[in-house]
């Protein structure tokens, strides 16, 4: 959990700077950036015993947390919301790890965990396509990295 705890912090420490008034797109996109320069940093110094946790052994070791992505869909129900957002994962090779959907009174809700370990594009690029999809379908498709859903659910 040492990298859920890292993003934790960095989280908390984006909204302590910016204020509560910061969108949650602006604060993923930036604790984002700091983590990944901070793993690659980590990655690339040979004794990197002065990361941001004080364990740079530890950072990379979520089990496939950074590699997950946590795919919401909302909207009304009608056929093709699964097949289409599956599609768009299949079409990157991204793996369904886990699924739930329910349908209420008409109201369609799902939530997908992908593995995005052999994902053709990035994690932007992956989620402006399922956005896009979301807009096609009429419904709205959120999409996070778990480690970053984790962290910021913490907050």
């Amino acid at each position: 959990m040492a990298n859920e705890d890292l993003i934790y912090r960095i989280t908390r420490a984006v909204y302590d700077r910016l204020g509560s008034t910061v969108d949650d797109t602006t604060v993923e996109q930036l604790v984002t950036d700091i983590y990944d320069q901070v793993r690659t940093t980590t990655k690339n110094t040979p004794s990197s015993s002065s990361t941001l946790d004080g364990s740079a052994a530890q950072l990379g070791t979520a089990e496939g947390s950074s590699d997950r992505m946590v795919i919401s869909v909302f909207g009304l129900d009608h056929p093709g919301i699964v097949a289409g957002v599956s599609q768009i994962l299949a079409g990157a090779s991204c793996s369904i790890i886990d699924i739930n959907q329910t349908v209420v009174q008409g109201k369609f809700a799902m939530v997908i965990i992908a593995d995005t370990t052999r994902a053709r594009e990035s994690t932007a690029e992956l989620k402006d396509r399922l956005r896009l999809e979301g807009q096609k379908l009429g419904v709205r498709i959120y999409a996070q990295r778990e480690d970053l859903f984790n962290a910021m659910h913490r907050i």
